[in-house]
């Protein structure tokens, strides 16, 4: 923990980002095996017919989640208050919700459920306040998208891989056109088009049925767009979620914040490295979700995050810099009057 103190912000919100998306991995996974328990609880709800039926390993494992969970009451009542997956999800009977989702409901069956609908306090919250974090913190198939532009930065020195770019219209584009297709069709089409849905659904069924989802090929699908067309592709042009949450959090309060003073001339690692394409260097902050890369690799060290400049008018930034520019040539004036 005190190795974790002394990192660099953005190391630590580097290894931040991916611990609680691995969390999340691991939350959906307990939620599928609590589906078998339950199936024990209400078939057998004893640890000697579970063990009799499934084997000693399911039985000392039924025993053990049994008392676990008896410590804070009925076993049973309280992981049918807690389950889902990233498209809606229950803790201890409080409610997430993903925006997407709770759209297509509302559109699908034209109803108003309270308690869905107040599932989308936190995500909607946690953008207006942190910008697109989801993606980089809650979602488990942006965890996969991170990972597979890695292998493409080993690869591309060796094979030619373009960088397609797409109009921020596409994301909408899938948003829109899957509401409509929900509307006719039902919900199930969300597991084609938003990779985090088909990955929880693939991680659920795999564990409480044992079974392989078809929905796995829409996750290959995406890893090799995201291998082929460029760097976290799925996430910046394709994901409609991701384009809804960056619209909600366009003015989020905070944001990366850059430093003119200590900004180098010339340099573009920020911008390059960024997943979302974003460029703290030129003050951009939509879309950027405080992954913390941009600020691992910023030599100078004049990225961080804070609260977002509200600067509106651009001849008040331009001032801002002249002035910048101005204080830098003057300390540099001084210490060649100083050396000489």
């Amino acid at each position: 923990m005190k190795k974790f103190k002394e990192l660099p912000i953005g190391k630590k919100l580097l290894y931040l980002s991916l611990a609680t998306r691995i969390s999340v991995l691991l939350l959906i996974s307990f939620f599928a095996a609590m589906n078998i328990f339950l199936n024990y609880k209400s078939g057998y709800n004893s640890a000697r017919l579970v063990s009799l039926s499934s084997g000693p390993l399911a039985g000392g494992l039924y025993w053990m989640m049994d008392g676990f969970l008896s410590l804070f009451g009925n076993s049973a009542t309280i992981l049918q208050s807690s389950g889902g997956m990233t498209w809606s999800i229950r803790i201890f009977g409080f409610p997430f919700t993903d925006p997407v989702a709770a759209m297509s409901f509302f559109i699908k069956n034209r109803s108003f459920e309270t308690g869905f609908f107040l599932g989308l306090a936190v995500p909607v919250t946690l953008a207006a306040v942190f910008g697109r974090v989801f993606c980089s913190y809650i979602c488990p198939a942006s965890l996969l998208f991170f990972f597979t532009s890695r292998i493409r930065r080993l690869i591309e020195p060796y094979f030619f891989l373009p960088r397609i770019s797409l109009s921020s219209g596409f994301a909408w584009g899938m948003l829109f056109g899957g509401l409509l297709t929900a509307y006719f069709f039902g919900h199930g089409i969300w597991t084609l088009i938003l990779p985090y849905f088909a990955m929880g659904q693939v991680i659920f069924h795999g564990i409480a049925f044992g079974t392989i989802s078809a929905v796995m090929l829409s996750i290959i699908f995406y890893a090799l767009l995201d291998l082929f067309l460029g760097q976290q592709f799925t996430c910046r042009y394709v994901c409609p979620t991701g384009r809804l949450l960056g619209f909600i959090g366009k003015r989020a309060f905070v944001s990366v914040r850059r430093d003119p003073a200590s900004c180098l001339p010339k340099c573009n690692s920020c911008a390059e490295v960024c997943p979302m394409g974003v460029s703290p260097r030129m003050d951009e902050t939509v879309n950027c979700t405080l992954c913390g890369e941009c600020m691992v690799i910023c030599p100078g060290n004049c990225l961080k995050p804070g609260q977002r400049d509200t600067t509106k008018n651009i001849s008040d930034r331009i001032l801002k810099e002249l002035i910048t520019f101005k204080q830098k040539t003057q300390n540099t004036l001084k210490e060649t009057a100083e050396e000489k």
